[in-house]
């Protein structure tokens, strides 16, 4: 059976490939984002219905595996799965184009794609993966454009991207007939520019007001430590890894995990004292920076994701000595812990607590909240009970989630329907993922309004306002300690998206509604005359 029918087809698939291949995390070139639907959209129309599938399902496919390689913490044989799964839900908006676009007339047939793609991205979002990879995010370096996510949430930038792949590929198949498609083209674009031109003024110094601020302080680390203690505990020898050349799916690291996996199973096993004085060496080391920075004039400090690894035995002593230096030094601390519980490690156990401890100035302990999203497949943790929780402080109304919580925008809209003024965000990422899932996170604090601590392990740390200005970052790459000191305000702004939520991505799906209504009361004698080839 022929594949590529002629050279259009053959260069439309590799164009199609080639742009979905650039929206990757590792490369982000924005631009593409603007033409790859149209591109797929061209080559699906050029077939059948079926072989459509199966030429689309082969751009996003392969895409998927040039672009999420080293990118997804998993290995191989699960990769190469995963990817198939995530390039056969991508293709859904694609395929129902297909069938239906010829089916819809007049100028508003253009809004059928961006309606299809955005419900798509909405209905995905609530599924593990969240919104990791929605289209939306691919412009995030645009500050004016992306001011739209504080009235739209992220379908609004998702909606005008695929409108305009809509519109180049119905103008590509007019001919090129401006006239075919001047009406919604007319429109696309002066919104397009209503919304740069909003943007640029919300964002611009001449129009903000003089707000107070409170110095914050993010702290991140290593425990690579703990790592080669329990490894060398186990084996009898030490394995030395280079810290620059490890990823979640390096080689040295699984190996290095077989040590913790006997840890963890039984921590009080004499061969492991050593790890233990280690473990609160770390501990120590780490309360150690968070006091300097406190005495130095910081008012808020968090540790990054899971820094201090502890037992269930023995974490009570690390959360008093925590307290003690709070309530000694006058800040508060969020103090992040992977608190390990002993037993059988097998597929699917949950052995850790991955949780963040929310302590004030009086050492006591104002909330303890667990991960809500542990990562799927990968993150052995004890999920949270679905809930963000906002803490009334003088420096704001506080925040709190971790890493992977904040890809879901429902979960992150919890704390703007509190008015929260800072999210203090601890996460722990690695290289190949970075900036990008910091990225993702200030678009969270955009559509919200609230500034945003994000200090992360092993990759890029940020802080940023509530327009997504990046105010300070640091690389976790960067000779010397891992300290990240910036200036955020103790007051928030109100957003249409945190108070209305997702009503865009609700239009769209009225909007779907509205045109499989129109099919069903066409008449058939039109349908025959103008359904797909």
């Amino acid at each position: 059976m022929k594949t590529f029918t002629n050279t259009k087809t053959t260069a439309l698939w590799v164009l199609a490939t080639i742009s979905f291949s650039l929206l990757s995390v590792k490369w982000m070139f924005a631009p593409a984002a603007w033409v790859a639907p149209a591109f797929l959209i061209l080559l699906m129309k050029e077939y059948k219905p079926w072989k459509s599938l199966l030429m689309g399902l082969s751009v996003l496919y392969v895409s998927s595996l040039i672009g999420s390689y080293k990118v997804m913490p998993f290995p191989t044989i699960v990769f190469v799965v995963i990817a198939l799964i995530g390039a056969l839900k991508h293709l859904i908006p694609f395929f129902l184009f297909r069938l239906l676009s010829k089916r819809v007339e007049g100028w508003y047939a253009t809004l059928l794609f961006p309606c299809l793609y955005v419900a798509y991205d909405y209905l995905n979002g609530f599924d593990g993966g969240g919104t990791w990879g929605s289209m939306g995010y691919t412009q995030v370096n645009n500050d004016a454009l992306m001011q739209l996510v504080a009235v739209t949430g992220l379908w609004g930038v998702t909606f005008l991207i695929t409108w305009v792949s809509a519109l180049l590929s119905a103008w590509y198949t007019s001919g090129f007939s401006f006239s075919s498609i001047k009406t919604p083209a007319t429109v696309c674009s002066s919104l397009f520019v209503a919304v740069l031109i909003g943007g640029s003024i919300r964002i611009n110094s001449l129009w903000q007001k003089e707000t107070t601020t409170v110095r914050v302080v993010g702290i991140t680390g290593q425990n690579l430590e703990l790592l080669q203690s329990t490894y060398e505990a186990v084996f009898g020898s030490r394995l030395d890894v280079d810290l620059s050349k490890l990823t979640q799916t390096s080689p040295a690291l699984q190996e290095l995990n077989k040590g913790l996996v006997k840890f963890i199973e039984n921590p009080t096993d004499p061969i492991f004292a050593a790890s233990h004085l280690q473990m609160e060496a770390f501990q120590d080391s780490m309360l150690s920076v968070a006091k300097k920075e406190a005495v130095a004039g910081a008012k808020i400090v968090s540790f990054s994701e899971g820094l201090l690894f502890t037992t269930k035995a023995t974490e009570d002593k690390l959360i008093a000595k925590a307290r003690n230096l709070a309530m000694e030094n006058q800040f508060y601390l969020l103090l992040t812990m992977a608190s390990i519980i002993p037993g059988e490690v097998t597929m699917g156990s949950k052995y850790l607590e991955n949780k963040a401890l929310f302590i004030g100035p009086d050492g006591q302990v104002l909330n303890t909240f667990f991960k809500n999203k542990p990562v799927p497949l990968v993150e052995p943790s004890i999920q949270g009970d679905g809930k963000v929780p906002v803490v009334e402080t003088p420096y704001g109304r506080i925040a709190i989630s971790i890493c992977y919580d904040a890809d879901f925008p429902y979960l992150m809209r919890q704390p703007g329907q509190q008015n929260a003024d800072i999210m203090l965000l601890p996460s722990g990422d690695w290289k190949e993922i970075a900036p990008y899932h910091a990225w993702m996170a200030k678009v969270r604090a955009i559509e919200n309004g609230f500034s945003l601590l994000r200090p992360v392990s092993n990759a890029t740390s940020i802080a940023s306002d509530y327009y997504g200005k990046v105010l300070v970052s640091n690389d976790f790459s960067s000779a010397g300690e891992h300290v990240m000191v910036s200036h955020l305000a103790t007051k928030g702004v109100a957003t249409i998206y945190s108070k209305i939520g997702d009503w865009m991505a609700w239009g769209c799906l009225v909007g779907l509604v509205a045109f499989l209504g129109r099919l069903v009361l066409s008449s058939p004698k039109v349908m025959v005359k103008t359904g797909s080839q």
